[in-house]
């Protein structure tokens, strides 16, 4: 019974045609890792009938997967790069994104908005395609230039992909976020929160700017950073210097502080981006308290990119992790765990 009510919902999904608890359901069946077959088979189907299509490219792709993820709010995005397949990675969400994505190849629909650009002549009509993305909740997003956003819970960020990269780096925060940028002199990095814009060329720093407090506040951790309006700027700011604008006013003051206690609420995020294993094993064993030893030095070869952001316990985290790098674990007499596998070349 479950499978054909699955199969009613996915058709109605990828004909863009459900409702909203409708679609609940469906990512609810799709968690559950039922019918994995069944939409491995749907999307073998659809690249058989579209073999002409043309592909999207990869930054397109990676960025209608991380759309999709942030849309149905999963708990871990895992990326790799096998050159010959898909591994798990996390191999649910892997299908439905990749049955989307062909899709999307078809139809543009789903993230893109088509809107009509004015007439160059009698004859000739363009239409440009917006690629407005969005990104909501607590998530890792790494954007088309290499720098990477944590998002806060109950935040989000947008940009223009048509734009992003060109002239410049912009996106528009609502919430909270910590920014890790990649340094390029000639296209500044600006993040726009409401009147305010916080403009960079390469460095780490956090803004909170959530519609539930009056002010605006910007914190560098590394780097420099230059905070202000369309009229003016309130300041350049270095490591452990914080500059905090009132919203309604302007008013703005720079103060000394602690760039660690602006930055607290993302220690409890567990965020491996696209590490060896060795470095992961690392990190996870610091976050944990535990001892972790790697069986066959070959694991340490093995790359993950995963975020684990609603406080996972240890034993979510290394399912995740060894069947992303198709390896197991145990715990052994001492209590350390034992992470057993083929490895990676």
């Amino acid at each position: 019974m479950q499978e054909k009510v699955f199969e009613e919902l996915f058709e109605n999904y990828l004909q863009n045609n459900l409702t909203e608890a409708e679609q609940q359901k469906l990512m609810e069946i799709i968690q559950s890792g039922t019918q994995d077959d069944f939409i491995k088979e749907k999307i073998q189907l659809l690249m058989k009938e579209n073999q002409n299509v043309e592909i999207l490219d990869k930054q397109k792709g990676d960025d209608i997967l991380s759309y999709i993820l942030s849309q149905s709010s999963p708990k871990v995005i895992s990326i790799h790069d096998n050159k010959k397949s898909y591994r798990k990675l996390g191999k649910i969400l892997v299908a439905i994104a990749a049955a989307i994505t062909i899709l999307l190849a078809l139809r543009t629909v789903f993230v893109y908005e088509s809107t009509p650009n004015p007439v160059k002549n009698k004859d000739e009509k363009l239409e440009q395609i917006s690629s407005v993305l969005a990104f909501n909740g607590k998530q890792l997003i790494r954007l088309p230039d290499g720098s990477t956003i944590i998002l806060n819970d109950k935040s989000s960020i947008t940009y223009d992909q048509n734009d992003f990269d060109k002239t410049a780096r912009e996106v528009t925060l609502s919430g909270e976020a910590y920014f890790d940028i990649k340094h390029n002199e000639a296209k500044p990095f600006i993040v726009h929160t409401g009147k305010v814009s916080t403009k960079v060329l390469g460095t780490a720093f956090n803004i909170n700017a959530y519609d539930s407090s009056d002010n605006i506040e910007v914190t560098v951790e590394r780097g420099k950073v230059q905070v202000g309006d369309v009229r003016k700027v309130y300041g350049v700011i270095t490591p452990n210097q914080q500059i905090k604008v009132n919203k309604n006013t302007l008013d703005f003051e720079q103060n000394n502080t602690k760039a660690e206690t602006a930055i607290a609420w993302k220690s409890n995020y567990l965020i491996l981006d696209n590490l060896n294993m060795e470095e992961a094993v690392a990190m996870i064993a610091q976050k944990y308290k535990v001892q972790i030893v790697l069986s066959n030095d070959k694991i340490k070869n093995c790359r993950i990119t995963a975020s684990f952001l609603n406080e996972e316990d240890l034993d979510h985290v290394l399912q995740v992790v060894c069947s992303v790098i198709e390896t197991t674990y145990h715990y052994n007499k001492n209590n350390t765990i034992v992470l057993e596998g083929k490895g990676c070349e």
